[in-house]
C-alpha cells in the first residue's frame, strides 16, 4: 500500500508536545476513509511530513471501533480507524499539487 502520511502536533495537559499521524485508505469499492496511524517502536515513524511510505499489508493491521464523544454539549458517535504499522519503507517524494490550478 502506498500511503501519504500527514502529522499534527498536539500538546498534553502537562504541556508535552507529541505528533499524531494520519492518512487515507482506499477501499476496494473506491471510497476513501480517514485513518489514524500508529508506528510500533521497532520500525519508528517517518521524520519529515507530509511524506509517502510503502507498507505491505502483512506489516500492518487495522482496528475499527465505535466511539462516543461529546461536542457542543451533545453526545455523538463515530467509527474510529487506527492502523498499527510494524514495518515501512520510503515511497516516492511527496509533491504538493494543491496550487496547480492557480497562477
Amino acid at each position: 500500500m502506498n500511503l501519504t502520511v500527514f502529522a499534527k502536533s498536539k500538546t498534553t495537559k502537562e504541556g508535552k508536545a507529541f505528533l499524531t499521524y494520519f492518512s487515507k485508505l482506499t477501499k476496494k469499492d473506491g471510497t476513501e476513509v480517514s485513518v489514524e496511524l500508529k508506528f510500533r517502536e521497532e520500525c519508528g515513524a517517518p521524520k519529515n511530513f507530509p511524506c509517502n511510505i510503502i507498507v505491505d499489508k502483512q506489516d500492518a493491521n487495522l482496528v475499527e471501533k465505535e466511539i462516543t464523544y461529546e461536542k457542543d454539549g451533545e453526545e455523538k458517535e463515530a467509527l474510529q480507524r487506527r492502523m498499527w504499522i510494524s514495518a515501512w519503507t520510503d515511497g516516492e517524494p511527496y509533491v504538493d499539487h494543491s496550487l496547480d490550478d492557480f497562477e
